[in-house]
């Protein structure tokens, strides 16, 4: 395995970890939504920015490879 391949595995592996972390939220991400509102935005800001981040890091997971390690112009 070549090192661009190692980094993006590695940050596929980080999106997974902060969907894992997203998910832990959700089932108490009803209980926030039946409480009271400031309660609420809370679970949500707890459930959405993992998901957020783990979009981001499994979606553009080629792009930001390809930031860090552009192609040779050889």
């Amino acid at each position: 395995m070549t090192p661009r391949n190692l980094f993006k595995l590695a940050v596929r592996l980080l999106g997974l970890v902060f969907l894992y972390h997203g998910l832990i939220f959700f089932p108490t991400l009803f209980a926030g939504i039946f409480g009271s509102a400031t309660n609420a935005i809370a679970m949500i800001l707890m459930f959405a920015w993992p998901m957020i981040v783990a979009f981001c890091l499994l979606g553009l997971a080629p792009k930001i490879t390809e930031f860090f390690y552009p192609k040779s112009e050889d």
